[in-house]
């Protein structure tokens, strides 16, 4: 098993090389200027189950819009601490609390009896992505500021970012690799255009872009809280993990 060093440099390169490796601009900020780093993994916990999120969301200011005083507009201005980490922190107005790492813990987690620091928990794409809708909120809130909408891009940038994976692999060799949504499953496998009922089964896979480790494709916590179907669908797949744990 990785021991404490190879984790913390595998952590420390992350931090410093994977912007360049996958082609972001340069300087890639947030709308007042805060640079948008990369989120390594922080709970690593090896030989164990390995989840696989997307990218990661970032904190958000609620900004009072300098062309509408009485209007404003919800902005993100600042990197999360982890992936799928349990923060409340105070938008400018109200106490936010991020919701990734509830859902994750209500619709996974609790379920299987285990706990978020007995996981190595990583995002495919390692940085936080500007959504078309953000488009419009920071063009208000910060005029001026040209937002790079790349969200667009995941496809791309999830291929890109399947090296650093493969080297999380080699340090946690997990016993089962969980990747949460429709847009992982298809990086992984390579195929842009598969559908979310073909790529989420209830089965194991070996992919060779995750070094041929046990994988299971499931639907990701946050369209379980919207839908019955996908809600249900985890369940039968959370059947199947237990007899895996």
């Amino acid at each position: 098993m990785a021991n404490k060093r190879e984790i913390l440099d595998y952590q420390q390169k992350c931090h410093v090389e994977y912007k360049a490796s996958i082609g972001l601009p340069d300087p890639y900020t947030y709308p007042d200027g805060n640079p948008i780093r990369p989120l390594p993994p922080v709970q690593t916990r090896t030989g164990c189950l390995m989840i696989v999120g997307a990218y990661p969301s970032a904190r958000f200011e609620k900004r009072i819009s300098p062309q509408d005083t009485k209007r404003r507009r919800l902005i993100p201005v600042a990197d999360n601490l982890q992936p799928f980490g349990r923060e409340e922190y105070f938008d400018g107005v109200q106490v936010r609390t991020l919701t990734s790492g509830d859902t994750l813990a209500e619709y996974l987690l609790d379920p299987l009896g285990v706990n978020l620091e007995d996981c190595w928990v990583t995002d495919l794409v390692k940085v936080f992505l500007y959504k078309p809708d953000h488009v419009g909120s920071v063009g208000e809130a910060v005029p001026g500021f040209q937002v790079p909408m790349l969200r667009n891009r995941f496809y791309d940038l999830g291929v890109k970012s399947l090296s650093w994976i493969q080297e999380e692999l080699q340090i946690c060799q997990p016993m089962l690799i969980l990747t949460l949504g429709q847009e992982v499953a298809q990086v992984v496998n390579l195929n842009k255009s598969a559908i979310a009922d073909d790529l989420l089964k209830n089965e194991i896979s070996f992919p060779e872009k995750l070094n041929k480790f046990s994988t299971m494709h499931l639907p990701h916590p946050d369209a379980c809280r919207r839908s019955d179907k996908w809600r249900e669908h985890l369940s039968r797949q959370i059947k199947t993990i237990n007899t895996l744990l």
